[in-house]
């Protein structure tokens, strides 16, 4: 017998499809850093707002999401911290832009492969509304007499993030060609404000409290 029940699981993959094909956060933040960096770097970001993500399931999983929802202080610290971290983002990409330094400056110090990934990584991560969707959303499509409930929210919760995968293919290759050519001309220093901008509006409505 499945561990999940096909019906519940055919429900869950049709919500996941309708909520990947509406732009959210992530999907902005991973076009910011491509704009800026181009696709290696987009993809780098993408895989470390998977890795936020994944942490995030196991959380809900293990019920741990459900304390910081029950802790509206914790919740709130957690926000703003998020919020905190994408404003400082896009501060350092409009600064950048006004010093027409280039993608080299943008967003941060450092443009390393590895700096993408960690700056999606804790985006993603310091995004308490993140870990309450699974919380939320995913037990929805559990059957509680079928096998156990982490179980089940161990093996919905990743299809999401893997369905996104197509469109994340289509989206940084797209955005890479369009920043490259603004690069080869006197429009390119405005890709960093652009990124800058976008991170920071994001910060700004993680911090008004914006469900998405």
């Amino acid at each position: 017998m499945m561990p999940v029940d096909p019906n519940l699981l055919a429900g869950y993959l049709l919500a996941c499809l309708l909520l990947v094909v509406t732009p959210g956060p992530d999907m902005a933040f991973v076009l910011g850093q491509t704009l800026a960096g181009g696709a290696r770097r987009g993809w780098a970001a993408t895989a470390g707002v998977y890795a936020g993500v994944s942490v995030h399931i196991g959380l809900a999983a293990a019920g741990v999401a459900a304390l910081v929802a029950a802790n509206p202080a914790l919740f709130t610290a957690l926000r703003i911290a998020g919020a905190g971290y994408l404003v400082w983002l896009g501060v350092q990409g409009i600064r950048a832009a006004i010093r027409g330094g280039g993608g080299e400056h943008a967003t941060g110090a450092t443009t390393t492969l590895a700096a993408a990934f960690r700056q999606g990584f804790v985006t993603n991560l310091l995004n308490p509304k993140v870990g309450l969707f699974f919380l939320a959303f995913v037990p929805l499509f559990v059957d509680p007499g079928r096998s156990p409930a982490w179980l089940q929210m161990l093996i919905l919760g990743p299809l999401l993030p893997a369905l996104a995968l197509p469109f994340y293919a289509l989206l940084i290759p797209g955005a890479a060609r369009l920043a490259g050519r603004l690069r080869a001309s006197s429009a390119g220093r405005w890709l960093d404000g652009a990124a800058g901008t976008l991170f920071l509006g994001l910060g700004i409505r993680l911090l008004a409290g914006s469900p998405r």
